[in-house]
């Protein structure tokens, strides 16, 4: 049992691609070694810009021992009357250099069969690895790749040198020009720093001494602990920034920090402007004071000291200048523009291509704000001018010239426009707001706080997909590039804990805000609007996923309460924790029975509480007639049902789902007991539909919570 080192050195790689490329790396070789019968006891890889690395600890010498079982013909049509081999026969132990009296009767299931049994080929580890480590290098994907014509080789960067030792012997292959061997290189753009290579375990040691971390783990710890150390020693505290930390630890195999300083005059820009400005290009960490004040100035890193920390430090801060110059003249000159001069650009700003203008925009924006404050309880609601004005400066910066154009502060949209609506002495409400509208920006972002924001978010996601529909850009397969999937799953976070909010009437204001600016017809609509249920209702259905809840009841409540998120979470939690109480189940049996009987077009899912109070407590307000009622049991659950409603529509108030179920529960032996006593399909035409109206009804006070039918109840189909 030896070790095998595997080193692929090759220019810089890009930061984003060498944790995939490792980790597929060390899945691809795992497999390859099982494959081909070599025995492993750890398969461990890494990376770092210019080098990926495999180490196969405890790989076998040599294949391990296997029989295999090779059949042939059937064995009735091998041997003739006289016990003589057949042709099928002969020419099966022919094909295999193997006499016929060696061949036996194999049983397998799909009957007997003539063959033989025979040992494998069990090849040296470093006679295999010479063949298949090209192939396992070659299949690794990458983003980008570079292609060789004289080899029609495909990877990330060119190859410069390849390591490969097992134990202590050296694994000869070539690969993309470059012919594998036992020397690895440090800085190998300078021609320093060239290593023999011993074994698996001297290549750490020797990179280790030469002031490399190999591992990517314990580089990025590496970083951590000295960049809040040169922090430390300056007095100061270190900006957290994981996904900085994450991109430098695959920039760097060496890494050494170095501080430096720019004009304080330019703390008067916003402080996200200036951590940006330091990230975007540079990848420089901020700093600030004890307290939450940023300081001028900034940490970075080099590949290994520096000949000369003076000079580099002074690079490092003539580049920053530019870009804090280019930032500080954006700031005062938008400024000058003010949110009412940039939402006045608007107009000229195409939105998405026959979809109008950032200003079309602003004012569907506005309509739809609106639209969505009315349907708001009255204590939630924002004062309408509120709205109004947040929706018409909502896009001004996109207008502006720190946002526009794809300069590095794109990204700081919204944030940049509170700041300057924030200058212009606009109300905090109206400020935050416009902080918050894009969030949740990822699955992980916090959801907007203040409700003005919340408007503006659910407007502008709505707005933004049903446009996308409207103009034939849906998603399809991994093809989504407006990203309506993540707005919509962040528009149903949102509508999570607003349950006054239903999506459905908010899809259809959408529409009628592009119909109202002339961007397109109601005769297309219809499709459109189905297609946009879809597309939110399996959202809704992903959510419900995410938070553990069956398929079944998923699709129990996502047909009845999609368009409200939270509802539909509420009631599949209630649901979830009565699955296996004995009177819920009898429920769902009785529902499904009262389904199974009527015909669709009977079936009224989400029905509202003034047409179940008509059918049920108003005289000669239902479909039915009761005094054609013929049984007991018709007029027990009719009862049952009139006594239950006042007391689920307090529990419908109060929002006591749990509470719902457990009266609706209670009519389960109700149910059981009509259809025990009742023939519904009666040979009485009269009486038939009398019974069939009923159930109508009687389904529509279940539906309007569930569709109860999607439920599997306990053992059915193999649930528990």
């Amino acid at each position: 049992m030896r070790d095998l080192i595997l080193e692929i050195g090759c220019e810089n790689l890009s930061p984003e691609s060498i944790l995939p490329a490792s980790e597929q790396l060390g899945r691809d070789a795992a497999a390859m070694f099982d494959g081909l019968r070599l025995t492993f006891d750890d398969v461990y890889t890494t990376g770092t810009p210019r080098r990926l690395v495999l180490i196969v600890r405890g790989l076998a010498a040599s294949q391990s021992k296997k029989e295999e079982t090779v059949t042939g013909p059937p064995a009735a049509r091998s041997f003739d009357d006289q016990g003589q081999p057949t042709k099928p026969a002969l020419g099966f132990a022919k094909s295999h250099g193997i006499p016929v009296a060696k061949l036996e009767r194999i049983a397998t299931d799909r009957g007997d069969y003539l063959g033989f049994t025979r040992q494998l080929k069990c090849e040296r580890t470093p006679a295999l690895l010479k063949r298949v480590l090209p192939g396992l290098i070659a299949g690794l994907k990458w983003p980008k790749v570079m292609r060789w014509e004289e080899s029609g080789v495909q990877f990330a960067r060119p190859i410069r040198w390849i390591v490969c030792v097992v134990g202590s012997s050296v694994i000869r292959f070539p690969f993309a020009g470059v012919r594998s061997g036992d020397t690895t290189h440090v800085v190998p753009w300078l021609g320093r720093g060239r290593y023999k290579v011993k074994s698996a375990d001297h290549y750490l040691a020797t990179l280790e001494k030469a002031g490399v971390i190999v591992d990517h783990v314990e580089r990025r710890a590496a970083i951590e602990k000295l960049a809040r150390g040169k922090a430390d020693s300056s007095g100061l505290v270190l900006i957290e920034d994981a996904a900085l930390i994450h991109e430098l630890t695959f920039m760097l195999e060496s890494p050494y920090p170095l501080t430096g300083d720019f004009e304080p005059r330019y703390l008067k820009l916003p402080a996200e402007v200036v951590t940006t400005a330091m990230r975007a290009h540079q990848r420089y960490l901020a700093l600030r004071a004890k307290g939450k004040r940023l300081v001028p100035k900034f940490l970075t890193f080099t590949e290994g000291k520096p000949g000369s920390t003076a000079i580099v430090r002074q690079g490092n801060e003539k580049v920053l200048k530019a870009r804090l110059e280019d930032a500080f003249f954006y700031w005062q000159d938008d400024i000058r523009t003010g949110v009412d001069g940039l939402a006045a650009r608007l107009d000229s700003i195409v939105f998405i291509e026959g979809l109008g203008t950032l200003g079309d925009k602003s004012r569907r924006l506005n309509s739809l704000a609106l639209f969505i404050n009315a349907m708001e309880s009255r204590d939630e609601r924002v004062p309408e001018a509120a709205v109004t004005r947040t929706a018409m400066i909502a896009k001004a910066d996109l207008a502006s010239e720190m946002v526009k154009d794809g300069k590095e502060f794109t990204k700081l949209e919204g944030l940049i426009g509170s700041h300057y609506a924030s200058e212009a002495k606009e109300p905090n409400d109206v400020v935050a707001a416009l902080r918050e509208q894009y969030m949740p920006r990822t699955p992980s972002d916090p959801l907007p706080k203040t409700a003005l924001g919340t408007l503006l978010s659910v407007s502008d996601r709505v707005d933004t997909i049903t446009g996308c529909f409207l103009a034939g850009l849906v998603p399809t397969g991994s093809q989504d590039p407006y990203a309506l999937r993540r707005q919509a799953a962040g528009l149903v976070r949102i509508l999570e804990h607003r349950p006054a909010l239903s999506i459905r009437p908010i899809l259809r204001a959408a529409v009628d805000g592009y119909v109202g600016l002339g961007f397109c017809d109601g005769v297309v609509t219809t499709a459109v609007l189905d297609q946009l249920d879809d597309f939110l209702r399996v959202r809704t259905e992903t959510f419900l996923k995410e938070r553990g809840i069956a398929y079944d009841v998923v699709a129990a409540v996502g047909a009845v309460a999609w368009s409200r998120p939270g509802v539909a979470y509420e009631r599949a939690s209630a649901i979830r924790r009565l699955r296996g109480d004995r009177a819920f189940e009898l429920l769902i049996t009785g529902v499904k029975r009262v389904g199974n009987i009527l015909s669709p077009d009977m079936k009224r899912f989400g029905a509202d509480w003034n047409d179940i109070q008509a059918a049920f407590l108003k005289p000669g307000g239902g479909e039915f007639d009761r005094g054609l009622f013929a049984d007991d049991s018709e007029h027990r659950l009719y009862d049952a049902i009139r006594e239950a409603i006042p007391t689920m529509m307090g529990h419908d108030e109060a929002s006591d789902v749990p509470s719902i179920l457990g009266v609706l529960s209670e009519l389960g032996p109700d149910i059981d007991s009509y259809f025990d006593s009742v023939l519904v399909n009666c040979p009485d035409e009269t009486l038939r539909q009398n019974r069939h109206r009923f159930l109508a009804a009687v389904f529509q006070l279940f539906s309007r919570y569930a569709d109860f039918s999607f439920i599997v109840e306990e053992g059915e189909n193999g649930a528990t």
